[in-house]
Parts: C-alpha cells; sequence; structure tokens
C-alpha cells in the first residue's frame, strides 16, 4: 500500500495505491474519504488508486474564495487520471457522490472508462424551479459556515456521531470511517477534528438539473454494474431504470447492507465486481 499526493491544477489530491496491473480507481461519496475502500480495495484484482476528493480526507481545502461545485470534481478526476493513468482506460468503482462524478466523466470522456460500478448512488434529482432557492441557500451558507475544523472528542465519539446520522451503518464500517475521517486539530492542542472542510456543507448554487442529466446519461456507453443497498438510498430497480433509461447497466441489491454497501459486505461486492469484468 502506497500514499501519494497528485498535483492537480494546483491542488494536493491525496491517493492510496494497492497492487499492479489493470487499474480500478475507488472514488468515495460525500464527507467520506479513500480509506473508506480499505476493507473492498484488497479484494480487488490488478492496481486499485482510491482517491480523496478536494477538502476530504488528506487532499487540500480550496483556499480562500474557492467552493465545491460538483463539475470540479469531475475535473480533479480527469486530472488525476492523466496522472494515474494517461494512456490505458480504466475502470472506476464509485460509491454515492463519487459514482454520481463517475457517471457523469464516462459521458464526457467515453474513451477512459472501460467499466462503471456503481455503490448506493444515482444522481440528485433537482428541478430546475428550485435552483433559485439553491442559489440563495448558497449565499446564506457562505456568509454563516465557519470555515474552522469540527471537533471530536475520540474516534469512538466520531463514530457514534457517524452513526447517529447514519443508523444503518454497522459499527465496523463508523469506526473505519471514523478513524480514517479525523486527525488532530492544527488549531488546538491535544484536539481531534473531522478533516474534511467545513464548507462542504453549504449548498451547491448550481446543481446539475435533471434535464439536464438526462442528457448526459443518454451520452453513456460504458456499461454499468448498480449495487444497491437493501435500506440505502437508491430506488428499486423498476424506478431506477425508469429513471434512467439510456444506460446499460445490470442491477444487484445486497441483503442486509445500507447505503455504505462496500463496508457492510465488502466481500459480496467484491465478488459481483469480479464477475462483471
Amino acid at each position: 500500500m502506497n500514499h501519494r499526493l497528485l498535483d492537480v491544477r494546483g491542488l494536493r489530491l491525496h491517493c492510496i495505491e494497492r497492487g499492479e496491473g489493470e487499474m480500478t480507481l475507488l472514488l468515495h461519496g460525500w464527507l467520506d474519504h479513500a480509506g473508506s475502500f480499505d476493507l473492498l480495495a484488497p479484494l480487488l484484482p490488478g492496481r486499485t488508486v482510491a482517491l480523496d476528493f478536494r477538502g476530504h480526507g488528506d487532499s487540500q481545502w480550496v483556499g480562500p474564495g474557492g467552493f465545491y461545485h460538483f463539475v470540479e470534481y469531475i475535473a480533479d478526476l480527469d486530472g488525476a487520471l492523466e496522472l494515474l493513468s494517461p494512456q490505458e482506460p480504466v475502470r472506476i468503482v464509485g460509491h454515492s457522490m463519487g459514482a454520481a462524478a463517475a457517471l457523469i466523466y464516462a459521458a464526457l470522456r467515453p474513451g477512459r472508462v472501460s467499466h462503471l460500478t456503481m455503490i448506493d448512488a444515482v444522481p440528485l434529482r433537482i428541478s430546475t424551479q428550485e435552483i433559485p432557492a439553491r442559489l440563495a441557500s448558497y449565499l446564506e451558507d457562505l456568509r454563516h459556515i465557519p470555515r474552522k475544523r469540527r471537533r471530536v472528542e475520540s474516534i469512538e465519539d466520531a463514530a457514534q456521531r457517524l452513526s447517529r446520522n447514519n443508523p444503518s451503518l454497522s459499527e465496523k464500517a463508523a469506526r473505519l470511517l471514523a478513524a480514517g475521517g479525523i486527525a488532530p486539530d492544527p488549531e488546538q492542542e491535544n484536539a481531534l477534528a473531522w478533516k474534511w472542510d467545513p464548507l462542504l456543507r453549504a449548498h451547491s448554487p448550481l446543481p446539475i438539473s435533471e434535464p439536464v442529466m438526462q442528457l448526459v446519461c443518454a451520452q453513456v456507453t460504458t456499461p454499468i454494474l448498480v449495487i444497491r443497498g437493501q435500506t440505502g438510498m437508491l430506488p428499486h430497480e423498476p424506478d431506477l431504470r425508469a429513471r434512467l433509461p439510456h444506460l446499460k447497466m445490470s442491477v444487484h441489491t445486497v441483503p442486509g447492507t445500507g447505503h455504505h454497501v462496500h463496508l457492510d459486505a465488502p466481500d459480496q461486492v467484491a465478488k459481483l465486481i469480479r464477475a462483471s469484468r
């Protein structure tokens, strides 16, 4: 296992590399980190690279005046792949937000993604009528969200907070996410804090609307494996196919799992991914 920093358009992005051979890029969900794949990555063949998105994990925060627009994640993904696999197409496994970014990337760079696995993720349904309110919320968030790190008492405290926000998360999964998601607070001695930038909690001012998302999805030619958690965020398969009729996808539900399917059942998720090769 190797920790590496990538210079992507002047921003330092952290990743965790394992193995050799055909590359699989692993993309985490919102407020998670590359370590969320620590149970799954060793079970996958070839070379795996788990990336921390900007503002997450051990990647750099945006500077003063910057923001976390969703399209920036897609641009960071493009820049990271230019460094990690400049010639060969890669397989991508994305969870939640990471899967949504990968889906759009597959539409924009069809020759770069040979296969996509989406773990409990579907693009958010945002209507154009909602955008003015989102813009107003964005301005309020910029005014009121401090850039100070959010402190926690211990790994146990962090794990309990994660479990309260996501009741389907197993104790083991919550502790793994907590252990990789906190660090000593550089602003206060003998204190711990979340690694993620508090600005990530601000509303996105211009989310990708439903009509635009449908146009983008119509461009995707990459084969897709969708893995649902039994009590996760994804709709049931018929509703999912009705929502995204253009995608060539196979859908599997893993019993007894929630939103973090790859943490609840890494062996089953790895088996599904290997079978899709």
